[in-house]
This record gives structure tokens, sequence and C-alpha cells, in this order.
């Protein structure tokens, strides 16, 4: 048993155990544990149907190796050109252009889109599990397909496709205006379909031919379809850049190693059949292009060199018929050594710049002067050039007629020589172009991954349910740390009001709890029908009666009277549970023990012994009923009670007359003990009135319920009507998870 003496000042160590702290959180999380468990359920339940309910998303794969170095590259190295400092950047970039992308959707005819009807918001998800027409009609008891037609010779139509039905449409021409707009295809008997618009009738045909409406603009082939009759089908026919962008947003390029040039590439999407072709056909393009344009580049040098080799071919002409004319005139003039050696060295020159003119031809073409590649040909031609009027220099001191055969015998061998290098740079370019295979090579083709990669339901429903618990654990805890109400006895002691019992929450006085709605009454009240103490006396709470009885024992010695008021601050806090039960164990305990319910506005202790509200306090007060008839026997010997009796108009007027005063006076002399139950401080004044007859008053303060200033009030009320309260109880504590730690500080446990 349990006696709560005056509690002392209040110490460090208590104002630490209201403080926050990690055994305090953990004991709160696990006695919410089953709110916890409950929110990550539904959160678990509500990821996996999300997840579920998603489009099944497959990918296919293939890879690619990008070279640095090509036919294309060496050409322009061998003509001094600089090649691109990063030609697989240049490549990745062009893989994900617009020509690669596009000439693929167009190859795929991806801008047509196809979209089965699905049942909202479950049919994706009964699809994603295999449920089909025939599962649901066989599910279907036989009245609700009645009621919904789905009999034979029934007009009815499914609209919504199932697990298995597909559509495939190889040809969709709509006219401009409706482009993007949704149109509805719906699959008829023996594989008919129509095509509809906002309900107009477009076109109606068979699977396997082409239809079309030349008036409005439209032409369909349906290459396959697979679905019952009845079964929808949203057809779009969207833009060409829509679909460029669609299919970039599903396309992805990942490197295979450290500057390896070898790119995975990967393609998703729900259609399955469809992913891996796509990705096939992507490839396909990326490789033929890079053939192609590599291959433009020797194209452009052979067209070069077929423009200049005529030209050089009659500059030859004309150096050799001078020279040999020149020959002629003077009786074949021969050079001497040192011209010889002049002459050669002037050739070397000028077949060096006539070679810089000829690649100066071809970069201006694609280059500015302000380019890299044209300011190196030019400091080459500057070299070139000053070296050219050193040797002329030196031609110009010989005599006149080795100047004469010097300068003919030069434009005679530099022009051959630029002709054979012509002649052997086009059938080189001619071989360039023959085998010209690109910087791009197809390792692995395309092929579709098993299973699906979207979406993750077991991750998704993990993830779904972590989040709940974290969610439902901050409620708990914002509840915490937002809640200012009474949890501890030392919280009522700090308020001035000594605690004279703690008392458990009880599982068993649930099952004795029922909820009832009175007569012209809005809201509905729990009320117990019969009393713990009776049923279960072994129960915890009953222990902690029995010490709130012993300590009143002594509380009462030095009271006026053994009258005692049970009373709380607000509705709800168990005050007439506590009343009925502590008179219930006085009872037990040999006491002859009256119990008034004095709050004959809602009161409810007539349901505890089954009996009836009328006939009660009001009707003796009022004078209708004598006192013999308003008090009633109970089942329990020692005990009697009073109801309520009907509702007054009203009751605190009735408490207040001298009728009242009189009858307390006269059951304090037939009772050992008389326990008041009134109406709650901080709603009506009726409390304060029977204070004023009583010796001892208790105020009832429910767990993790009354906030303290709601205590101060209705503390500050009593004590500004003359009346003082003795101490209080504490009600409803909730177990710990944590046995150790009792009850809260109340230092109750079972033994048994």
């Amino acid at each position: 048993m349990t006696n709560f003496p005056p509690a002392p000042p209040s110490s460090p160590a208590s104002q630490e155990s209201n403080d926050l702290n990690l055994r305090k959180l953990v004991d709160t999380l696990s006695d919410h544990r089953w709110f916890i468990v409950s929110v990550t359920g539904l959160f678990l339940l509500g990821g996996y149907f999300h997840a579920s309910s998603q489009p099944s998303i497959f990918q296919a794969d293939a890879l690619v190796q990008i070279e640095t170095q090509s036919t294309s590259l060496a050409l322009m190295e061998s003509l001094g050109e600089q090649p691109p400092d990063n030609p697989t950047a240049a490549e990745l970039e062009i893989l994900q252009s617009r020509l690669v992308l596009g000439e693929t959707a167009d190859r795929e005819d991806l801008a047509i889109r196809v979209e089965p009807r699905r049942l909202p918001l479950v049919g994706n998800f009964l699809v994603n599990h295999g449920i089909n027409q025939d599962s649901i009609e066989s599910f279907t008891p036989a009245f609700i397909r009645e009621w919904l037609g789905w009999e034979e010779n029934s007009n009815w139509h499914n609209p919504y496709a199932w697990a298995g039905e597909s559509l495939r449409v190889a040809r969709f021409d709509v006219p401009d205006e409706n482009v993007g707009s949704e149109h509805v295809l719906r699959i008829n008997e023996d594989g008919n379909f129509e095509l509809l618009f906002e309900e107009e009738l477009l076109l109606s045909g068979k699977v396997g031919e082409t239809v079309q409406n030349e008036a409005l603009g439209y032409r369909l082939f349906v290459s396959q379809a697979k679905a019952y009759p009845g079964t929808e089908f949203i057809l779009k026919r969207t833009s060409s850049l829509n679909a460029i962008k669609d299919l970039k947003s599903r396309f992805e390029i990942l490197p295979r190693g450290i500057e390896s040039g070898v790119y995975e590439l990967t393609l998703n999407g729900a259609d399955r059949i469809k992913v891996q072709p796509t990705l096939d056909t992507l490839t396909g393009v990326f490789l033929t292009q890079n053939v192609q344009r590599h291959s433009e580049e020797a194209e452009k040098q052979i067209a070069f060199l077929n423009e200049q080799i005529p030209q050089v071919s009659d500059q030859l002409s004309n150096a050799e018929g001078m020279l040999n004319d020149y020959r002629a005139q003077r009786d074949s003039v021969d050079l001497t050594f040192e011209t010889q050696n002049l002459l050669t060295r002037v050739v070397e020159v000028e077949n060096q710049l006539s070679e810089l003119a000829m690649r100066e031809a071809d970069l201006a073409e694609r280059y500015r002067p302000s380019h890299p590649n044209y300011q190196t040909l030019l400091r080459q031609r500057g070299q070139l050039v000053a070296e050219r009027d050193s040797l002329n220099a030196q031609v110009s001191e010989l005599p006149e007629t080795q100047q004469e055969v010097l300068r003919l015998t030069r434009d005679s061998q530099v022009n051959q020589q630029v002709y054979v290098q012509l002649l052997n740079q086009l059938q080189e370019m001619r071989l360039v172009k023959a085998g010209t295979v690109g910087n791009v090579r197809i390792l692995d083709a395309a092929m579709l991954s098993p299973g699906t990669i979207a979406p993750r339901i077991p991750l998704i429903t993990a993830v779904s349910g972590l989040m709940g618990a974290l969610l439902a654990m901050m409620m708990v805890v914002v509840r915490l740390l937002l809640s200012r109400a009474i949890k501890t006895p030392e919280q009522l002691e700090e308020l001035g009001l000594p605690v004279y019992a703690t008392l458990p929450e009880s599982g068993e006085q649930t099952g004795l709890t029922e909820r009832i709605r009175p007569r012209r009454s809005k809201k509905a009240q729990e009320v117990f029908r019969g009393l713990l103490a009776i049923s279960k006396p072994s129960e915890i709470a009953v222990e902690a009666l029995r010490g709130l009885r012993t300590s009143l024992y002594f509380a009462m010695l030095e009271s006026d009277n053994n009258r005692l008021m049970v009373t709380g601050a607000s509705p709800g806090v168990g005050k007439s549970f506590v009343a009925a039960n502590l008179a219930a164990v006085c009872a037990q305990a040999g006491q002859k023990v009256l119990l008034i319910d004095a709050d004959m506005r809602r009161g409810h202790l007539h349901h505890a012994f089954h009996g009836k509200g009328v006939k009660g306090l009001s009707e003796l007060l009022a004078r209708r009923i004598d006192l013999e008839e308003a008090v009633r026997h109970s089942d329990l010997e020692g005990l009697d009670y009073v109801s309520r009796g009907s509702v007054p108009p009203n009751p605190s007027e009735l408490l207040m007359q001298q009728s009242f005063h009189d009858f307390l006076e006269a059951m304090s002399l037939r009772y050992d003990l008389v326990i008041v139950d009134t109406p709650p401080i901080l709603a009506v004044t009726d409390a304060t009135v029977v204070g004023k007859l009583t010796g001892t008053s208790l105020m009832v303060v429910r767990f993790d319920c009354n906030p303290p200033g709601e205590i101060k009030a209705a503390k500050r009320r009593l004590e500004n009507a003359g009346v003082r309260l003795k101490g209080g109880i504490l009600n409803g504590v909730k177990k710990p998870t944590n046995s150790r730690h009792g009850y809260y500080g109340s230092y109750l446990y079972a033994y048994r």
C-alpha cells in the first residue's frame, strides 16, 4: 500500500526528470510502439500499392567503341591538318543529337503513342499482378455480373485493357491541328476496330489493312491487335520534336573504364517489345552516319584533286614546250654544275609552295584565316617565300642564257612533280573512300535485360515503411515536446497539491466501460457498468485504491466531519471511477459507506450499480421523495448510494439549499464515510458548494491529460471559495515499457 506525504521542495533531480532525455524518449517511443507499428504498416501497404500501380519499365543495353584515330584522321594528319582535340567527345555529342535520334524516331515510328485504357486507380496494380478479364469475371459473383451486364448476349463491352492485351500501330497520320490530341481506338468483333475523336467516328476497318479518310486527313494501319472486344486504347500522334525529346530522356550513355573509349548505351521504356529494336536502330544510325561522314572527307579531297590535275597538266605541257623551243633557238644550251645544284634547290622550294597552295585552297573552304591550322600554313609559306627570294637573288647573278634555261627547266620540273603528286593523292583518296570504316564500332548488339528495372517494388516499399516509421516517431516526439500535461506526482507536488495515490491505467476497467448517448444530448459519454473493486479485486489499480484508503484514514483524522469530496478540474479524468471504487474498497474493509452522485447534470454512478438515475438527489432536494427512497442499497454489504436523480434546471441552487446541508449532516451520523462525486470544478460551481460542506476534498488528475495551468486554475477557484484541497490523485498512469521504472515514480508494483 502507498502513502504520499506532502512533497518536499523540488530538487534538481526532480527537475531533471521532467527534461527530455534519452531514457524518457526511448520509453515514450516504446509506449507508443503499436501506434508506430500501425503507421509503418499503413505506409508499407501504401508504398507497395503505389509501386505496384506504376507501369513496368524495361531496359536494353548495347556496347560501342569510339576510337581516337581513323582513316580520315590519318588523312588529315598526312595533309598537315590538326585533327580535333577530342574526337570522342564530339562523337558522343553527335550520338545524342537530333541527327541520330530524329532518324531513329522516324524509323521506329516513335511519334505514335499507344496506351491501353486501364481501370482507374487500381488498373496498373491488377495488370502488374497478371489479372486479366477472364479471372475478373470468374471471381465476380453472378448477381454482380448480371447487374453489370456481363452476360454472353449482352451489348455491354468492357473498355479497360487487362494483362496480356496489346495493340501495334505501324502508321497513323492525322491533320496538323490534331497532332498531340488523344484518339480512342476501340476493338470490335472479328478483328475490326473503330477510331473515334471526341465521340465522333473517324475510321473503321480491319486489323492488317490500311484505312484512310482523305477528306479529314486520317490514315491508319493497325498491324496487330490482341484484346477482348470492347477494349479501348488511347492513340496519339505527337510531333517529331516531342518524339525526339522523349527518346533522349530514355537514352543514357555510360563510360566503361577510364579513357577506354568503350561506352554502354542503355534505353528504357514501358513497351517491352520496342525497347530492343529501337536501341538497335539507334546504334545502326550512329554507325552509318559515322562512316558516311568520314567518307565525305575523302570525297571532298577527290573532287579537289580532279579539279587541280587538268590545270597542272596544262601548265606542265606549256613549260616543257617553252623549254624545248628555247633550246632549239640556242642550239641545246646545257647547265653548269653549280647552276644544276641551284636548280634542284629552287625546284624543291617551288614544289613545297605548290603543295601549300593546294592545302590552302582546301582549308579556305572549311576554316577562317584565324584558325590555328590556317595560321600554321601561312607561317610555313612565309618561310618558303623568303627562301625562294634568296635563291632568286642567286639566280639573278648568273649569265642571261643560264638564267633563262634554269627558269624554264624549273617550271617544267616543278609542274611535273606536282602533277605526279596529285595523281598519287588521287589514287590514295580513292582507296581511302573505298575502305572507309569510321572510328565507331559496335561491340555488343542491343539486348533486352531480364525482368524490369522499375518500379523497384521492394525498395519503394521499404523506403515507404521507413518514412512511415520516422513520421510516426516524429509525431510521438513532437507530441512529447509540446505536451505540458501532468505525467508525474512530482509535478503535482510542485503545484502545492500532495499526491495521495497514483492509480495505474487498468485494462480490466476498459471491459466494464461502454459509450452511451443520453437523451437530449449531442455528445456520447463513457459509463462503467460494475465496479472494478468487486469484479477484479486483485487488479493493481484496486491495490492502489486500498493504499488511498489507508492514507485517507490518517488524513481525515484532522477533518471536521467524515465527508469526502472527489472532484476534478475537467471532464473525463476518472473522478467517478475513483469515487465509486474507493467507496467499494472502504466498504470491503468493514466501513459503512454512502456514495452520493452530486453531478446532477451528467452523473452516471447509477450505471455502476445497474440502477436508474431517477428518484435520486435532485428529487430529494426538491422534496419530491423522502430520504429512505433516495438511498439505495448495493450488492456489496456496507455500501449504499444516492443517484443523481432527474436533471433539474437549477442544480447549483439545489445544492445551496439548507436541505442539502441537512441531508449531509444526517448521512454523516448514519455512515462511517460519505463520499460525494461532484461535477468538474472549471465547468460549473457545484464543486465549490459541496466542498464547503465536506471536511476533506481530493482532486483527480488524469495522467497526460490535465496541464499544470488547468490544475492551478481549479485549485485557485476552490481556494477563492474557501475550500482547501487536501491533495490529489493521479489517475490513469500508463505503465512504461521498462518495468524497472515502476509507474513513473509512483513506486507501485504488482505483487503476486
